[in-house]
């Protein structure tokens, strides 16, 4: 995942501002817990949500606790108290980074490649131990994953099927429950995928059509240049088609907590970071130099 999810911070009161670091730092010291330093490096804010999103339907907030961390040593941080959609946020953030790894190493050339490679041996045991925990989400991502390199390689022009793959990616995280509220999370994490996938092919453009990248946003439209000036509306079109599922997938669920925040995130966060990456303006991490900041 690649940072795109986040909140507008001016629009947050200040208990939600704090509730989203909290749930950053506790799902970092999750990950920790359960799969050593090496997988903390590779936090997002995207996961953060999804621990938010999963975690939605408790009624109940526990009182967060205070714990010291690589990043502040000498100071201990309000995070999260530990909790059921904190370990499945660290369990699938595992394995979702492990399998980015894996298309790097599909798709990269030089040493790049070489650091995909090395990520891979460094980040296999720790996903071992998640695929154990979660086998048939795993299976899900591997044949989604599968399906997206065989377009890739094809120089698939449709954007809708590129975009099919990665959104069942990303839906295949939801836990299966077999209720109504596990429909509501998978077609979330559905269209989340795709608007994240389009969007980061989108901001990629340049870069993908210098280095002869697959890039399924330049295929479509026969780009020759990286100017997105005239293909940008109905780029934006097809973003804001999943942004509005998105939008009513959260009016169905049943929200005991971080309602407001999760709100914020999705109807103002996101069609934000949509307009940054179409007008070039983006920045990683909201223009801080790292993680944890918003």
């Amino acid at each position: 995942m690649f940072g795109f999810i986040r909140p507008v911070k001016p629009e947050l009161r200040v208990k939600e501002a704090d509730r989203f670091q909290q749930i950053y730092c506790g799902l970092c010291h999750a990950i920790r817990a359960r799969y050593g330093r090496f997988y903390t490096l590779f936090l997002s804010y995207d996961m953060t949500f999804f621990a938010l999103v999963v975690g939605c339907g408790e009624e109940q907030t526990a009182p967060p606790c205070r714990k010291r961390c690589d990043a502040h040593p000498l100071t201990r941080r309000a995070c999260a108290a530990p909790d059921g959609a904190l370990e499945l946020a660290a369990d699938v953030s595992v394995l979702l980074t492990y399998h980015k790894f894996r298309d790097s190493l599909a798709d990269e050339k030089g040493p790049k490649r070489a650091l995909a490679w090395l990520l891979c041996r460094l980040g296999r045991r720790g996903y071992e131990r998640a695929r154990a925990r979660l086998p048939e989400t795993d299976r899900e991502m591997i044949q989604a994953l599968d399906d997206l390199q065989q377009l890739e390689r094809e120089k698939c022009d449709s954007m809708d099927r590129a975009a099919d793959a990665s959104a069942r990616l990303t839906a295949a995280a939801v836990p299966h429950t077999g209720d109504a509220r596990e429909r509501v999370l998978r077609q979330m994490f559905y269209h989340i995928g795709r608007w994240i996938y389009l969007l980061d092919a989108a901001q990629d453009v340049a870069e993908d059509m210098e280095q002869d990248n697959y890039n399924p946003v330049a295929l479509r439209y026969g780009l020759r240049t990286p100017d997105l000036t005239e293909i940008r509306q109905p780029l934006e079109r097809t973003l804001e088609r999943s942004l509005a599922d998105i939008c009513m997938a959260y009016d169905l669920l049943d929200m005991g907590r971080d309602a407001d925040l999760i709100r914020n995130i999705i109807f103002l966060g996101m069609p934000l970071v949509t307009k940054q990456v179409l007008d070039g303006t983006y920045q990683t991490n909201g223009g801080w130099g790292k993680h944890g900041s918003l």
